[in-house]
C-alpha cells in the first residue's frame, strides 16, 4: 500500500503534525492543548515516527489507534531496509543516524515492527471538501509536479519502491528549502492536487513554498513538532 486516500471528516477534525522521532510526548500535550476528540477527530503524521527519541518503542501504540494515520518517512525506511537486508553494514548505518533506540533488540524481535510500518504508504491524500484534496509527503515532490502521477507511480510501484528513484526522492529529497528566493518562486505549484505538505527538513518556523508548506520543527534538538488544525491553518 504505497498511497493511501482519506474521505472528508464530515464529524470532526483533521490535524497534521510532522517529524516526531519517538517524542510522543510532546504529541500528548498538543493534543490535550486542542481538545483533540479521538471519536472524530484524526491525526495525520509526516513520517519519522521513531529514531533519536527513546519513546521510539512506543510507536506500536500510536499506530494501532484508529484516529493516528502516518506515511512513511526516511527513517520508517530505514528499518524496513534493516529486516529486508539482514545486514550488520544497514544495521550500523541505521544506528548512526538514531537507531540506537533498538540496540538490545535483534532482527526477529525487529519484526513486529516491520509489519507495521511496511503497511504505512508513501503518500496519503486527505478530501477537505468537495472537489478540494490535500497530499501528504514526506520529503520533496519535484519542482514541476503533477499529482495525478505521482498517484499513479505509487500505485504501480515494484513491490521493492526503492527500486525507484523518483519514488525514493519521496522520502530522501531535501533541496528546496535551500533555494534562493529566486529559484524558490520557480518552484511550480503541484497541480491536481490543492496543497502539499512536507516533514523531512527541519525549519524554525512553517515555510511555503508555492502549494507546498514544510512542517518539521526539529523535534530531537528543539523539542516542539509542527501541529496545525487544517481547517485553521487555511481559513487563518
Amino acid at each position: 500500500m504505497n498511497y493511501q486516500f482519506f474521505t472528508q471528516n464530515i464529524q470532526g477534525r483533521d490535524f497534521i503534525c510532522g517529524d516526531i522521532h519517538g517524542y510522543f510526548n510532546i504529541i500528548d500535550k498538543l493534543l490535550i492543548e486542542h481538545e483533540f476528540n479521538p471519536s472524530v477527530d484524526r491525526l495525520f503524521s509526516l513520517g519519522d515516527l521513531i529514531d533519536r527519541g527513546r519513546g521510539s518503542i512506543n510507536v506500536l501504540t500510536w499506530l494501532s489507534q484508529p484516529w493516528f494515520h502516518a506515511i512513511q518517512g526516511n527513517h520508517e525506511r530505514m528499518l524496513i531496509n534493516v529486516v529486508e537486508s539482514q545486514s550488520k553494514d544497514v544495521w550500523k548505518q541505521w544506528q548512526s543516524w538514531g537507531g540506537l533506540w533498538a540496540r538490545g533488540l535483534d532482527y526477529k524481535s525487529l519484526q513486529v515492527y516491520y509489519d507495521a510500518m511496511v503497511k504505512m504508504p508513501a503518500a496519503i491524500e486527505i478530501e477537505i471538501s468537495e472537489g478540494c484534496n490535500l497530499g501528504l509527503v514526506h520529503a520533496e515532490l519535484p519542482d514541476k509536479c503533477d499529482w495525478h502521477q505521482v498517484k499513479t507511480m505509487l500505485l504501480e510501484a515494484p513491490q521493492n519502491i526503492e527500486d525507484n528513484r523518483a519514488i525514493s526522492d519521496l522520502f530522501w529529497t531535501r533541496a528546496q528549502l535551500f533555494y534562493d528566493d529566486v529559484r524558490k518562486q520557480k518552484v511550480q505549484p503541484v497541480k491536481n492536487i490543492f496543497h502539499v505538505f512536507h516533514g523531512h527538513t527541519p525549519v524554525k518556523k512553517y515555510q511555503t513554498i508555492s502549494n507546498r508548506t514544510f512542517l518539521d520543527l526539529g523535534s530531537y534538538k528543539t523539542g516542539e513538532i509542527g501541529f496545525i488544525e487544517i481547517g485553521n491553518f487555511f481559513n487563518g
